[in-house]
């Protein structure tokens, strides 16, 4: 039976238990932290994540279009949905109400402090309530390119469809793709004379824009070509190995084949941007997996679902299994694997990676950004390539890109005239002031850390917010 104190020695122990209360709950905080990096490792693409803690918000073919929405919106989205208790310091056992570690902007700019991608980041935590931890909280960090109504897209939100979750993320991610550009913008084609001046100016933009994705193109072309020749040849010889047969199945797969093959040698020789070298990479994956459900068929078995490639050479056509794998300076992720690298694998043995140039191609940065896409987001299906080197890449050309169109230009001026305006008025004041509301960060709790891969400092915020609902 557990002994009853009680006098001095029951006191004793209340007001030591009550002191122990008071301390910092520092390896608590740590549980968060590293919550956020688990979370950080699952958005290394743009796209929707849904903690399995918090399923219940979102239906799977929900969740799936929402993934797809961001994937594909112009600012880099990457938003997570999370359990409450999870971003609270005390967790599941805290009784009454929910104090996060992180709140307003600061959470999500933990976030992008992890992943280190500059972009629009939303988390969503989920709780019966307000009081409990519900909220929305996103921010964007870029130096360059468009600014976007972050803030804005979290009020339309919670205004428009809170405590709904799907249609509240569905409405962040539409008010959150439009530009928040300066207004002498949408006034510039009424200013007469200025308009033709601007027209001149934003063809003039537009052709040197185009001109220089052009020049970077061709040098990804170059560095690309041969390894695309190369594949093309092999598969081209294996596929003239086939043996003919009398099965109407096997012999419409075999004319597919040949088929595909002869488009991606076709499309090799036209060849001129990334879009090319992705739809080649793209017909090659799609044949290789025809391949499979032929050799499948010939053998008596099912024909196999679509598969991503084998991560360590695309060359080696459909993954079987998955395997978990940690890159040297990174954290351990799952990768899927053909039967060959899993058997080298499983042995301890290096798998033979593909090789571009001086390393393996998930190292050629910018080079490879559209060989990766074409094999991982082709005719065979669209996965997530798991290797954060070619998210950071795909991310630094395409803003690369859209910060030289022309909207982007006038907005990256509009910002310029912004701050030197704001710094003469402030010259002016006495140097003070202050900061509140939910948009204000977490009180001065928060700690700010770089995720491994991230970034060493964190690129300038443009717009952010948040609020319980």
């Amino acid at each position: 039976m557990r002994p009853v104190l009680r006098g001095t020695a029951a006191l004793a122990l209340t007001a030591a238990g009550l002191w122990a209360a008071t301390l910092p709950a520092a390896a608590d905080e740590d549980d968060v932290d590293r919550y956020l990096d688990e979370v950080a490792v699952e958005l290394a693409e743009p796209g929707v994540w849904v903690d399995p803690d918090a399923a219940g918000a979102l239906g799977s073919a929900e969740a799936a279009d929402l993934d797809e929405a961001a994937a594909s919106a112009p600012t880099g989205m990457r938003i997570a949905v999370v359990p409450a208790w999870r971003l609270d310091p005390e967790g599941q056992d805290r009784l009454v109400g929910r104090e996060l570690l992180y709140e307003g902007e600061e959470l999500a700019s933990q976030l992008y402090d992890r992943v280190g991608v500059d972009g629009v980041y939303l988390v969503m935590s989920v709780a019966d309530s307000s009081y409990d931890g519900r909220g929305l909280w996103g921010v964007q960090h870029s130096e360059e390119g468009p600014t976007y109504y972050v803030e804005d897209a979290i009020d339309q939100a919670v205004e428009c469809c809170a405590p709904d979750y799907g249609p509240m993320i569905d409405r962040f991610i539409d008010r959150a793709s439009d530009v928040d550009h300066p207004f002498y913008v949408d006034v510039a084609p009424w200013a007469g004379g200025a308009a033709g001046i601007a027209g001149v100016w934003w063809g003039g933009t537009t052709l040197s824009a185009r001109r220089r994705r052009q020049a970077e193109e061709q040098r990804h072309l170059d560095v690309v070509r041969p390894l695309l020749t190369e594949e093309v040849i092999e598969l081209s010889d294996r596929v003239s190995d086939l043996p003919t047969t009398s099965d109407i199945e096997q012999a419409k797969l075999t004319k597919e084949i040949l088929d595909t093959v002869e488009k991606a040698r076709h499309r090799l020789d036209q060849a001129a941007t990334d879009d090319d070298v992705q739809a080649v990479t793209s017909l090659l994956g799609g044949a290789r997996y025809r391949i499979a459900c032929l050799t499948a068929l010939q053998q008596g078995r099912p024909v196999p679902e679509p598969t991503p490639p084998c991560f360590f050479d695309p060359r080696h056509g459909p993954s079987t299994q998955e395997r978990q794998w940690t890159p040297e300076h990174g954290v351990s992720r799952d990768v899927p694997l053909c039967d060959q690298c899993t058997v080298r694998f499983d042995a301890g043995e290096a798998p033979q990676t593909r090789q571009a140039g001086r390393g393996s191609y998930w190292e050629g940065g910018e080079d490879l950004v559209a060989y990766i896409e074409g094999y991982w987001n082709g005719t065979a299906g669209t996965w997530r390539f798991p290797h954060n080197d070619h998210s950071v890449a795909r991310s630094r050309l395409r803003s690369r890109w859209e910060s030289r169109r022309p909207r982007a230009r006038l907005a990256s001026y509009g910002r310029s005239l912004g701050k030197a305006a704001s710094s003469a008025m402030s010259s002016s004041g006495d140097g003070s002031g202050g900061s509140g509301g939910w948009g204000g960060g977490s009180g001065g709790r928060s700690r700010r850390r770089s995720f491994g891969g991230g970034s060493s400092r964190r690129s300038s915020r443009r717009s952010g917010g948040g609020r319980r609902f």
